[in-house]
This record gives C-alpha cells, structure tokens and sequence, in this order.
C-alpha cells in the first residue's frame, strides 16, 4: 500500500507568540493562524518525523468533543501546510518503505497541486542524480527541491523516466513497486518540476535546457548564485576551522631566478598614451614583430600588469582572517589567487622555456620543461587563434582556487573567473599603452598546463591565458 506521509525539515521549532503560532524553521519563521494545543500538536507530530496528514486529521476527530467541533482545527491545519510548505518534506512509501522524499530547497520552493497526467512525460534534460548523505539525490539547476531516492525501485522508474512514457508503459517496465506507488512517484515528480509532459512521444520543449546553454553551465550558473539557499553561501569562511588560509603570494618555486626590470613609473606616467586612447585602441593583435620582445619590455609589462603593491598581514581583530595583497587589478575579498605562468618562445635576454613569475620579488623563476612542453602550449594557442603565428609569450592564468573558497562558499569558482576577467584586461590595456601585440585565448585544454608547469589540478587550475609579442613595425 503507498501512504504518503509529511514532516517537518529537522530543526524546525514551534512556539506560541501572543496567542499565535509561529513556526521557525531554517528560512526565518512563519505564523500560521492562532495558537490551539490541537494544531500544535499536530504539528510537533510533524517535527518528530514523518506522518500522514489523514492521520493528523484522524487524531483532531478523535480528540474533538460536542462543544469544540473538529473542523475547525482541521481547516487550521490545512492553512498551516499551505503556510509551511518550503519547510515540509514529502515522503513516498510502499509497503512502510520510503521510496522518495522531496525536500525543499528555497523559501519560494512551490509544490504542484495538479497530478502527473496519463499521457507521456519525461524526466527534464537538466535533472541529475549524485550522492548525498546516505542516499541518490534527483537534482536540477531548475528546480527548487531535491528528491532523495531511498529505494532502488524508485531509480529504476527514473531510468525508464529518462524517455517519454505513460503511467502504464511505466508500470509495465517497473517491476516490484505497485502501480499506485508509481502513480504516486511521477506526481511527486512531476509536482517538484522534474517531469514533464511529452507531446506524441516525443520530448517537450518545457524539458529541454533553455536554448543556447549546455547542462554544464547551466548547473554551474545556479550553483554560483545565492537563490539556491540549501546550502552555505558567500563569506562564511567554510575552511577555517579545519586549515589555515593559503599564503597571499604562492611560495617560490626551485629554479633559477631571472630578476627582472622595474621600470619608472612617474616617467611612464609622464609619457603614457592617454587612458580614452589605450582604451579605444584595446584590440587582440595575433601579428608579431620581427625582433623578439626584450627581457626589459618583459619585465616592464607584469610589473605594471601584475606585481604585488602592498602585503598586509592578517587582522583577525580587524575583521582581516588572512593576509591579503594589493595589486594593479582587484580581486575579490583582496585573495588575489591569480598566478602567472609563462612559456616563453622568444624573448631577448632570456632563454627559451617555461618560467612562473613571482609578483611579489618581481622575478621569475625557471622551471622544468624541455622545448617539446613550451611546442606544445604554443600549438594550443595556434589551434584557439586559427592557426596565427606563435607569439613571444604565453601566459597561463593559474588560480589557487583554496583562497578563495577558505572564505566563501558555493560560488569560488565564478568568482575567480570574473577575477580572470579584470586580469586579462587589464593585462590587455598595459598591452595596449606600451605598444604591444597582445590576445586572450577564449579556450583550450587545462590538461596541457598542468602537465608543463607541474601543477595540482584541483589546487591550482588553469583559467586563462594570453599571448604577449612585439609589434610588427609601421610601414
């Protein structure tokens, strides 16, 4: 027999507040109408863990007498879990085995009312299944609840959900479950927006991914905004408790160190192109010069571009948990996780190979890497630019994702992509005002830098990379 059964999120508490009963529960709190020990009952039963609201209604009957008629309670109760339904878990079961439970993921989480129809549905193209907990999850970046599949029958009825199908095709290529528990399976999905309806057997535009996203970016667009509020999110510092904060400036690689020019701002200042000048001539230039770009021009391109300005420690009095740095582009929360690698094809003074800066000694150091490693960054950079000369030097943004992610959670990635943004501009417009060809690269394969520059490719990823030359000359 399937039974469906409601309770309330763990955690959520019951009060009476001036003759008013107030819910509070992981979204903030709720009143539900005036305090009766008949509906806080009720209601508690639902907080202890799952129950069935004939149940509830039964026990309300029962506890009723002549001069306090039931169905006043009862309708009580029904406004109370229209007003709690962000908070309700709903539970399907056969045979006193849970099945699924759809779990509500957001203040605005809405549960349908209207039934799966008869005809075909599908399950929707941006549903997936992972682990959480003890149990599969059914998630969608498109859906506001997460349904915990607690019974292997029931991923059996999704993987036939995975084409259009009826409620009785489904019932014929399920086996074990009864078919109202089937039923009450594709209502539950269908209420929580995974399923949709088909149109002659084939799949509805409603299940399809919104035009011109892929599944992976749209999952990745929603889990770095805060709507989805099952989780923590932005400055919580998640890490803090259990490690230290990654150091402001990567530690030296071994090498041999090359020390580079530092060029005179004040004079570059005095004979810089115009900001509205370098800004309206930014362009990505793939043409190189015949001589190579020198060691000095080099040099003076990521100390304006990239070095470390200022290095404060931490103040965690001050509300400063780790040390940050100041440098000629922001970053989010000042973590400044961006490094820069760069496999140098030619470039007068300096032997050809692969070298990391560091921007705080404004030096590089050599790293491993015979031609073969820099040929094969510079074939990548071909392949993305159309197959374009190769230029002097090639850059690779490499982000120390764990500085970022120490301080905030869900959204570290998105943010050291918009931080690889400032940086490829600003890289860009230094470019721009000293006279160089200079490119970003809109792709390419992260495998190729982590295997050259010796990198953890889960600590330090690479994000982007930008082409650096000399200017051919002016006929």
């Amino acid at each position: 027999m399937t039974v469906h059964l409601l309770s309330l999120h763990p955690g959520t508490t019951l009060h009476d507040e001036r003759g008013l009963l107030t819910v509070r529960h992981r979204w903030g709190s709720t009143t539900t109408g005036p305090y009766t020990p008949q509906l806080a009952a009720a209601l508690r039963t639902l907080a202890d863990g799952p129950a069935s609201l004939d149940g509830l209604a039964e026990r309300i009957r029962a506890a009723a007498r002549a001069e306090t008629p039931a169905e006043p309670q009862l309708a009580l109760l029904r406004h109370a879990v229209d007003r709690l339904g962000h908070t309700l878990l709903r539970h399907i079961t056969a045979d006193a085995q849970v099945l699924a439970t759809a779990v509500p993921l957001a203040p605005e989480a809405t549960f349908g009312r209207e039934p799966a129809p008869d005809a075909p549905v599908v399950l929707a193209r941006a549903a997936h299944l992972r682990p959480v907990g003890d149990s599969l999850a059914l998630e969608s970046p498109q859906s506001r609840f997460r349904v915990r599949i607690e019974d292997g029958r029931a991923a059996a009825a999704l993987a036939a959900l995975a084409r259009p199908v009826t409620a009785a095709e489904l019932r014929g290529a399920v086996r074990g479950l009864p078919a109202d528990s089937l039923d009450a399976l594709r209502s539950l999905l269908h209420a929580t927006g995974f399923l949709h309806p088909a149109d002659d057997g084939s799949r509805a535009a409603a299940a399809e991914l919104p035009a011109g996203w892929s599944f992976h970016e749209l999952l990745a667009h929603d889990g770095s905004r805060a709507g989805l509020r099952d989780r923590q999110y932005g400055p919580v510092y998640p890490l803090r408790d259990t490690e230290p904060p990654p150091p402001p400036v990567a530690p030296s690689r071994p090498g041999r160190t090359v020390r580079l020019h530092r060029p005179d701002l004040g004079r570059v200042a005095r004979e810089d192109r115009s900001f509205t000048d370098v800004l309206e001539n930014r362009a990505s230039r793939r043409v190189y010069g015949e001589h190579p770009l020198s060691l000095a021009e080099l040099g003076a391109y990521l100390y304006r571009a990239a070095r470390v300005r200022t290095l404060l420690d931490a103040r965690p009095e001050e509300g400063r948990p780790y040390a940050v740095t100041g440098r000629p582009y922001p970053s989010a929360g000042s973590a400044h996780e961006l490094e820069l690698y760069l496999a140098v094809h030619r470039c007068d003074g300096l032997d050809r190979g692969l070298y990391h800066y560091d921007p705080l000694g404004h030096a590089l150091t050599a790293l491993p890497g015979g031609p073969g490693t820099v040929d094969g960054l510079l074939h990548e950079s071909a392949a993305a630019t159309g197959g374009a000369p190769p230029p002097d030097v090639h850059l690779t943004v490499v982000s120390r994702v764990k500085r970022l992610s120490w301080k905030y959670a869900a959204h570290a990635y998105a943010l050291t992509l918009k931080n690889s943004g400032v940086l490829l501009q600003t890289l860009y417009l230094v470019g721009t005002a000293m006279g160089l060809s200079v490119c970003a690269l809109g792709g390419g394969d992260s495998d190729t830098p982590v295997h050259a520059f010796g990198l953890d490719p889960y600590d330090e990823i690479p994000v982007g990379a930008f082409l650096i030359g000399s200017a051919p000359t002016a006929p």
